[in-house]
């Protein structure tokens, strides 16, 4: 197939879980023989969109990448409108002015989706929240695969959200409990539709002396894998945390992840910032247990990556997709709050037959989720929607 992939940002470098399974997916889908062409931006920070990557076609992994400039954004005024979307929502004057405040809008991007039809016989476009796709969709029309990597958010009930799912040809999920809420708020009805989920590389075994060689590490910590951002619920994390320190808690706390700003952590909080391939894997083998505290998810890498290293994961209950990822692979615990986090995470802390269950039981579960059979789900939907190549486009 001729594939097309729209995504905000695209790089090895970028720190996003839904930008790095976009990437994987594309190169799982051209060493499978399809023609993937991705196009983004030339941005790596998601609040500013300032030029990191030059502007242009490159290659990478079998995949022919295009960047596009993007027009400056309005971070302030797109906070200030979702707030007050959020306590008068319905205007479209107001959802409208936010997606263009917040972009990204890359004209060269729209051009070429404005053409695609030339090129494309489908176009997978990648998260609802952006610009690049709230822009693209209309643009590829009948032959337009939305992937929204929803959680409930006050956004996803937007109308301007409403149009963008219901002008998809088709719609691709990573779990049960996000294509449930798509359809709950906006209707999938008879259209193409599938969960995609996704595939985990076969890692070597992480290297814990290695971690704490590298690093100063506490002897004993929990984890936490991705951008150290209060929307991640990093904030809460830490407060947690410190709650579950002055009753007596002996796990230290790593956050490792590129810090997005605006938050002050406390002296005992050990952050690394971006780390590539191998020390998260050896940072997994260094650790009790990795923390898993962001209320809004539609499918949690690290927890997949947590039990592929054997690692018991404890997670969010009030995250749908964490909590049912969780019952389905034994693989770990639920906290709703400091009080119960802090209970848990002693549970663990003092049971290393109860982390040793948990952790296996995760690990057979992650050793289902591989690139083959998430292609075979992607190429089955994208042959749903493909449309031929329309010559005089």
């Amino acid at each position: 197939m001729r594939i097309g992939v729209v995504i905000q940002r695209f790089g090895p470098d970028v720190a996003g879980g839904a930008e790095a399974l976009c990437r994987r997916t594309a190169r799982a889908l051209a060493e499978a023989g399809d023609e993937v062409v991705v196009h983004t931006t030339t941005a790596r920070d998601y609040l500013t969109w300032a030029p990191h990557y030059p502007a242009g076609v490159t290659w990478e992994d079998g995949v022919e990448v295009h960047r596009h400039a993007v027009r400056p954004p309005d971070p302030a005024r797109a906070a200030d409108l979702v707030r007050a979307l959020g306590v008068v929502p319905g205007d479209a004057r107001a959802e409208r002015a936010w997606a263009l405040a917040q972009g990204p809008v890359a004209p060269g991007l729209l051009r070429a989706m404005a053409g695609a039809a030339g090129r494309h016989e489908v176009v997978a476009c990648w998260t609802y929240l952006y610009a690049t796709t709230q822009m693209s969709v209309p643009l590829v029309g009948e032959r337009s695969v939305l992937v929204p990597l929803a959680h409930d958010e006050p956004m996803l009930r937007f109308a301007i959200t409403r149009g963008l799912v219901g002008a998809a040809a088709g719609l691709a999920f990573l779990t049960p409990e996000e294509r449930d809420l798509v359809d709950d708020l906006h209707g999938i009805g008879a259209r193409p539709s599938a969960v995609v989920g996704a595939g985990i590389d076969a890692a070597p075994p992480g290297d814990a002396a290695r971690a704490r060689a590298r690093r100063t590490l506490p002897a004993r910590f929990a984890l936490y894998v991705g951008r150290v951002d209060a929307a991640k619920g990093v904030d809460a994390l830490v407060r947690a945390h410190a709650a579950y320190r002055a009753a007596g808690g002996t796990l230290g706390l790593v956050l490792a992840g590129r810090s997005a700003g605006g938050l002050r952590l406390p002296g005992w909080v050990t952050l690394t910032g971006f780390v590539g391939d191998e020390e998260r894997g050896d940072l997994l083998a260094a650790c009790e247990v990795a923390v898993l505290p962001s209320p809004y998810e539609s499918l949690s890498l690290s927890a997949l990556e947590a039990w592929q290293a054997g690692r018991p994961t404890l997670a969010n209950a009030r995250a749908a997709v964490l909590a049912g990822q969780t019952a389905r692979s034994g693989g770990g615990l639920l906290f709703t709050g400091p009080q119960t986090y802090g209970r848990q995470l002693t549970r663990l802390a003092g049971d290393p037959a109860l982390r040793t269950r948990l952790g296996r039981s995760g690990q057979a579960f992650a050793a289902g989720w591989t690139w083959p059979a998430a292609v075979r789900r992607w190429r089955a939907l994208l042959a749903e929607v493909r449309r031929p190549i329309a010559r005089s486009a």
